[in-house]
């Protein structure tokens, strides 16, 4: 006789979990496979090796809207560092911003993501000047701890 085997909730949600993340690994690894083989069709394709110099030139230099990318996760992430170290009441363990970890966090994942290079960038900048505006607003704001009447 076969017996039933029940999952809890909490199984349940990490197998749908586990089963969702290796969807999406799979999908973006399907994506810029078919990226990179378009890519080096064209280059093998090009007229001369000067067209495909250009091809790989205009590859490395990237477009201009990657750099806005960049630059606006980048100012986007000193506002929000700011904005929640504020809404947070300004917290502080042992005389730093626990706040800016969340920054880290983004950072590390920009670097270890297997992304595209500019989605690398932005994540990488954003949570370096999200953590720089957490810590930025944590010195220049005195805490309730720290002002007072003597």
């Amino acid at each position: 006789m076969a017996t039933r085997q029940f999952f809890s909730a909490g199984e349940m949600l990490a197998q749908s979990e586990g089963s969702i993340g290796t969807a999406i690994r799979g999908a973006v690894a399907d994506y810029y496979k078919g990226r990179d083989l378009d890519t080096a069709q064209t280059i093998r394709t090009a007229n001369s090796d000067t067209e495909a110099t250009q091809i790989v030139q205009a590859m490395r230099q990237g477009r201009v809207i990657d750099v806005v990318y960049v630059g606006g996760v980048a100012t986007v992430g000193v506002v929000a560092g700011a904005l929640l170290q504020r809404a947070l009441g300004n917290p502080s363990v042992a005389g730093v911003s626990p706040v800016g970890a969340l920054g880290f966090l983004t950072a590390l994942a920009g670097i270890i993501a297997p992304l595209g290079l500019p989605t690398r960038a932005a994540l990488t900048a954003g949570g370096l000047t999200y953590m720089a505006g957490a810590t930025l607003y944590h010195q220049v704001v005195p805490t309730a701890t720290t002002t007072g009447t003597p």
